[in-house]
């Protein structure tokens, strides 16, 4: 027989919330949102554990670098969410500090906490596109890419 309580469902608007304003405050968060065995996945990491997705974000998170994310739509289905997000962010070596904004997505899977998540977004349009001469390099293969089709 099972003594313990059932778990508490999980709120993704709370997720939503803690996510709006990306700063270090944000990681004293992470253990109300995430399992232990958290799997983090981006397009150039993937992370196993609590311990290391708070080092990775530690690591990304600087003084220097204001980000937020905006919701435009999502779609929860059962214990999972799929989540259309713009990344509004600004860091002084990219596009001489000049606000820049990603569009992406984020999909989630939990129970009482999350144990998945995966963010798809173009990191040529988050990064490259803005350091000057990779940023020219980029453009003009993209602009190869655009006028062959």
């Amino acid at each position: 027989m099972n003594t313990q309580p059932p778990s508490s469902p999980f709120n993704v608007d709370n997720f939503k919330s803690i996510y709006q304003t990306f700063d270090s405050k944000m990681l004293s968060h992470l253990p109300s949102l995430y399992s232990q065995d958290i799997v983090f996945k981006d397009p150039i990491h993937q992370l196993h554990g609590l311990d290391a997705l708070g080092r990775y974000f530690a690591n990304f998170l600087s003084p220097e670098l204001k980000c937020s994310f905006v919701f435009n739509n999502q779609l929860i289905t059962n214990e999972q969410a799929f989540l259309q997000w713009q990344m509004h962010y600004r860091h002084p070596h990219l596009k001489n500090g000049n606000s820049l904004t990603l569009n992406g997505g984020t999909l989630i899977k939990f129970n009482s906490h999350i144990y998945y998540h995966e963010d798809f977004y173009d990191m040529g349009a988050m990064l490259y596109q803005h350091i000057p001469v990779l940023g020219w390099a980029v453009k003009k293969i993209n602009a190869r890419l655009v006028s062959s089709s």
